[in-house]
């Protein structure tokens, strides 16, 4: 009934230019998304036929006359695994995930029908999307049953949806979830998940030896502040043993996680240096004030994420403020210079700009990143704000040394990379939380 579009053969495929074989992939991808969508649809309407069928109970086998509990979905699984080869669990999930996205999420399954996003955007959203049933725990200590439940739920999913699924093409997964994760603690805005002292009271560290007799394993469960503060202590430690090549090979054969393990261990017998280590928050002055409670963007050596308001306060509390200033639609205001290294004010404001690599779905925190002149300084491109990008080092590398461009969309905030086949790229820039 159902007949599969016809695809080209593998041995076609030699003599074919790099920008259709581009386009191939990226078809491909956007098909391979349309077919699991119409899987799901599948799944779903075979579930609403199997749940008619079977509303619970089934008559008793022979070796007993009592009824058996016999659901509608469990008949669906069985044929499933019969079908297509796979686990009873693995049979549940998927119908489990079609009834969700049909009932809960119809916007992210008809932009995942299109082709629009793939599925790695579809279990970000839905991930995110499963926090909102959590229990959470109001600021006084009361409460302790979800959040939002019935219509309030739905509105609030859809709400997500809209606001995260705008613009999702152009978003890698990992950048997805940071915008999903910001929304979440916006919709949460006033809750915590766990009452403070819920939290203290949970904290740990656990030192597990492990089978070699040689090695242990350290885990272990504390405040985010001080674990963002911490990692970025460690890292700046591990960076300061081999200034000439901080995430490289020291003198002593270490790598730079091994000189991080060491920072750790010197902390115990008091024989570390304190670096200076940088962790930019940036938060709403009406949050700091505790007029809201919008989340904050927290950027360290190692990471760029959202964070709820208290733990961006927490943060801000113990650090050095400086004042970033934009005009109304929240552009950083620049200061020119000629000289080809940006000054430390022109590079935080760049920073403040753009938290990550602008490369499309890369996620590398700016502290972390070259500031690359889009326009090279050779051909007098200024060193100044509107000309200076964040790109990790390989990215910056790919710009410089390869066929692709990288040319600005200031009317977008954004910028565009063209590859060495022709295909365009664009990034933005999301507007600042103040």
């Amino acid at each position: 009934m159902f007949e599969p579009a016809a695809l080209p053969a593998p041995d076609t495929l030699r003599g074919a230019p790099d920008a259709a074989l581009v386009d191939l992939l990226a078809t491909l991808d956007r098909d391979r998304s349309r077919m699991d969508a119409l899987g799901l649809h599948a799944v779903e309407e075979l579930r609403r036929r199997r749940v008619a069928e079977h509303p619970g109970l089934a008559p008793g086998d022979g070796e007993s006359a009592d009824p058996v509990q016999l659901t509608g979905e469990q008949v669906l699984a069985a044929e499933l695994c019969a079908a297509l080869r796979i686990g009873h669990g693995t049979a549940h999930r998927r119908i489990t995930q079609a009834r969700s996205l049909t009932e809960d999420l119809p916007a992210t399954l008809d932009a995942y029908t299109t082709g629009t996003i793939h599925y790695g955007h579809v279990s970000a959203v839905q991930e995110i999307s499963d926090l909102l049933t959590a229990p959470v725990v109001a600021p006084d200590g009361s409460g302790g049953d979800p959040f939002l439940a019935g219509d309030a739920l739905r509105v609030a999913r859809a709400e997500l949806e809209k606001t995260c699924l705008d613009g999702v093409a152009h978003l890698s997964r990992a950048q997805l979830r940071r915008r999903l994760t910001r929304k979440l603690q916006s919709l949460t805005a006033g809750y915590t998940r766990r009452s403070k002292a819920t939290r203290e009271d949970r904290r740990f560290v656990r030192i597990e030896a492990c089978d070699d007799g040689l090695t242990a394993h350290l885990s272990g469960l504390l405040p985010l502040a001080e674990a963002l503060t911490l990692d970025a202590f460690l890292t700046g430690c591990a960076d300061a043993t081999n200034p000439e090549n901080p995430r490289g090979i020291d003198t002593q054969g270490r790598s730079h996680a091994a000189r991080r393990v060491d920072a750790l261990l010197d902390l115990h017998t008091g024989r570390g240096t304190s670096p200076s280590v940088q962790v930019n928050v940036t938060v709403a002055a009406t949050t700091l004030l505790g007029l809201d409670d919008e989340p904050g963007d927290v950027v360290t050596p190692t990471l760029a994420m959202s964070v709820p308001a208290e733990v961006a306060r927490d943060l801000a509390a113990c650090g050095t403020w400086r004042r970033i200033l934009t005009d109304p639609t929240g552009h950083v205001v620049d200061v020119g210079t000629r000289t080809y290294r940006p000054s430390a004010l022109t590079a935080r404001r760049v920073r403040a700009r753009n938290t990550t690599c602008i490369f499309p779905g890369c996620t590398r925190p700016a502290l972390h990143c070259d500031l690359d002149h889009v326009v090279p300084f050779a051909q007098d491109g200024p060193t100044a704000v509107d000309n200076l990008a964040p790109e990790c080092r390989f990215h910056h590398r790919v710009k410089t040394h390869t066929r692709w461009r990288l040319t600005p969309l200031p009317e977008r905030r954004g910028w565009r990379w063209t590859s060495p086949t022709g295909h365009s790229y664009d990034t933005s820039t999301d507007s600042p939380p103040y």
